[in-house]
């Protein structure tokens, strides 16, 4: 339920490559910094609808210079790991993004237009986005390490969704309150989609490497302190909500994934048997 930039694809294949590396990494550390909620099964419909409409105050009182500030300190961090080693978590990120079948990003593209469809910068509510030049630097991570099919790829798979979004140079409209259950079920429906390969990599992946590369500094202490200070304006209620709302999610993702690990168990289980019984299979 987050705030993805606006991006059209350019019709140049190069051209779209190089623009494509900057949406690419801003979704890539989206995967870095959150929970994973992907391929999430249909029973956590309430947990997710509860987790998007407690965040809609939350994300809505965000002070713009604040959230910048708080965007650079995690930047840095992430910045600081070797540029080969970010990179590949880039193109596994897009490797789970591209694993989506066309199909289901239609679907979540007509879903994203309806709801932004009428939504103006002059008059809708704001978020604050992450610095430009913060995303400059991990679009040129991508742009150097990520194979430039792989970015035309992403490009041309999410750029006309990312293109029905508003924004000014540092901000970028909300969704209407109406639209929240809907948009956070087809955004569900989107990481269901993602592959479960590609997802298991990219987490793996960036697991080993956070834990190796990613260092209690200075400035991992600050990004503690400056996320107490997000969302002051919120009220105490609405920060309980979300609290409650957060942990209600993780608990019912816990629960989903655990359930989805034994149903793959049980199908290897059942597949190998079927081949020992037809040694032809």
């Amino acid at each position: 339920n987050q705030p993805t930039m606006r991006f059209k694809v350019p019709s140049s294949s190069a051209s779209q490559a190089a623009k494509a590396a900057l949406v690419a990494a801003a979704c890539s550390v989206q995967l870095l910094v959150t929970h994973p909620v992907l391929a999430l099964p249909q029973t956590l419909e309430a947990a997710i609808v509860e987790a998007s409409e407690a965040s809609y105050p939350i994300i809505k009182a965000l002070e713009p210079q604040g959230f910048q500030s708080f965007t650079e300190i995690g930047g840095k961090i992430l910045l600081d790991i070797k540029p080969d080693k970010l990179g590949r978590a880039i193109e596994l990120a897009v490797d789970a993004f591209v694993s989506v079948p066309p199909e289901a990003i239609t679907t979540f593209d007509d879903v994203v237009s309806a709801s932004f469809a009428d939504l103006k910068t002059e008059s809708c509510t704001l978020a604050p986005l992450p610095p430009a030049a913060l995303v400059e630097k991990f679009q040129s991570v991508a742009k150097a390490t990520v194979p430039a099919d792989k970015l035309t790829s992403f490009g041309t798979a999410w750029g006309p969704t990312i293109g029905h979004l508003s924004k000014t140079a540092d901000a970028i409209c909300l969704p209407p309150v109406g639209k929240l259950d809907e948009l956070a079920l087809a955004q569900a429906e989107v990481g269901r989609a993602i592959g479960y390969p590609e997802t298991k990599r990219f987490f793996e992946y960036t697991g080993t490497v956070l834990k190796g590369e990613a260092k209690l500094t200075d400035e991992t202490l600050a990004l503690l302190v400056a996320a107490k200070a997000q969302a002051r304006d919120a009220t105490s209620a609405e920060r309980l909500a979300f609290q409650r709302a957060g942990k209600n999610l993780e608990a019912a993702s816990k629960r989903a994934l655990e359930k989805q690990a034994l149903a793959r168990v049980a199908a290897a289980t059942k597949l190998a048997a079927t081949k020992q019984a037809n040694p032809t299979m």
